[in-house]
């Protein structure tokens, strides 16, 4: 008899357990889906034509796969609104050949540019410990890290929300990579 009531009681708890878990499930898939940049609300708008202008500046091979910068201007054909900013594709290579894309809207490439500025000085003598790692992250899921691994010091730019899509540099071409977002946004700089 005391089984039979401890499972009735414990049905009720069960239950909201599970109710409280899939909503926090829910509001986490939401978030992930929900544009994090100026460029990505911009383009996600209905019942307006959105023109997009854009010009890729330069894709830059790595270890495991590729990276294109793009540079992007966004207008709303009726209000004459416009929007600017860049775009990171990765490609990986191999059997699976992934690709994902993370904006960057113009006001926040300046605050990128120094962010692979800093991490690039990281060569783990800030530490006694054995590996260190330095990593950039922008509102729209760019992510550009330092770290070190057996072969010494590597770079990585990755891109995406969920299933994330990396590619690795040595450093000379993360500088190679730095200079290309330098590039993309004079592009900008010459149109608006």
């Amino acid at each position: 008899m005391a089984r039979s009531r401890l499972r009735s009681t414990m049905k009720p708890i069960l239950a909201v357990c599970l109710f409280l878990l899939s909503a926090g499930s829910i509001q986490a898939q939401q978030k992930a889906t929900e544009p994090q940049t100026k460029l990505e609300t911009f383009q996600a708008r209905t019942g307006a034509v959105v023109i997009k202008n854009y010009s890729e500046i330069a894709t830059l091979r790595g270890i495991g796969g590729t990276v294109t910068v793009t540079s992007f201007e966004f207008i709303d054909a009726q209000t004459g609104k416009k929007e600017y900013g860049i775009s990171i594709e990765a490609k990986e290579s191999g059997s699976l050949e992934r690709e994902g894309r993370a904006y960057v809207d113009y006001d926040e490439i300046d605050s990128l540019l120094k962010g692979i500025d800093y991490i690039s000085k990281v060569d783990g003598s800030q530490s006694k410990l054995k590996n260190f790692e330095a990593n950039y992250k922008t509102k729209g899921e760019l992510e550009v890290s330092v770290f070190n691994d057996r072969e010494g010091i590597e770079t990585g730019v990755s891109v995406g929300r969920i299933g994330r899509v990396g590619v690795y540099f040595k450093p000379e071409k993360f500088q190679e990579f730095r200079k290309i977002i330098v590039d993309a946004k004079a592009a900008l700089d010459a149109i608006k």
